[in-house]
């Protein structure tokens, strides 16, 4: 049991420690960028300004999901579940690099804020291991939501592949094996889901991250 409460303890500073550094290091400087572009648009002829300005709504988007990651990490604040068209909301982000292929069938429900984390995350990290294009897929099976980020990276070897679901179904704060994933894990787990780490494709290539989330509404029956 005392064993137990270090922990926890040690699980609460880890997560308190982190979301003071990341209020310090990414809400102000993103607070910066905005205020710099809101300057840049006053300077600038007419046939830029539109590209200011959805840079500027990119920036508002980013902001936003930094202070829903903190409120997660702070509190566990109640999930703000929304309707989510997942081509609108990856519209708004910042992964222009990459081509995107959306296939969704229906809304997935969850918070729009926490989901943009989790695909900046998947996204940048498929871009920095040498993927080009991504294909994320959103299914609802009966009662069961799942996101599946696939990307035509090299992938990993199945050894690899384990390790990194084991560190996906770690608490936050073990280690930073893998951070991406844990975030992503994580915030899974907060719509009552988890994360899998799909086996490659055919050829060995490619690496597939699904989150599987809460049960969908019931049809009629939409969520609040």
């Amino acid at each position: 049991v005392l064993a137990l409460g270090q922990r926890l303890a040690r699980r609460v500073e880890s997560e308190q420690a982190f979301a003071a550094h990341a209020a310090h290091a990414l809400r102000t400087p993103l607070a910066g960028m905005d205020a710099q572009l809101a300057m840049a648009m006053k300077e600038v002829n007419t046939t830029v300004r539109p590209r200011i300005e959805r840079t500027r709504e990119a920036v508002a988007r980013l902001k936003r999901v930094v202070m829903a990651l903190l409120a997660l990490f702070r509190s566990r604040a109640e999930l703000d579940l929304q309707p989510i068209d997942v081509a609108q909301l990856l519209a708004d982000l910042p992964v222009e690099q990459l081509q995107l292929q959306v296939v969704q069938d229906q809304p997935l429900w969850a918070d729009p804020n926490l989901v943009a984390a989790a695909l900046l995350n998947l996204l940048d990290n498929a871009l920095r291991y040498g993927a080009r294009a991504c294909w994320i897929t959103v299914r609802t099976r009966g009662a069961t939501q799942t996101l599946t980020v696939r990307d035509d990276g090299p992938g990993v070897d199945a050894q690899r592949r384990a390790q990194l679901q084991s560190g996906a179904n770690q608490v936050p704060g073990d280690d930073f094996m893998g951070l991406g994933i844990k975030l992503a894990a994580l915030v899974a787990r907060e719509h009552g889901g988890r994360l899998v780490i799909d086996d490659a494709d055919a050829a060995g290539c490619g690496f597939s991250v699904t989150l599987v989330l809460m049960p969908a509404p019931a049809k009629g029956h939409p969520k609040p």
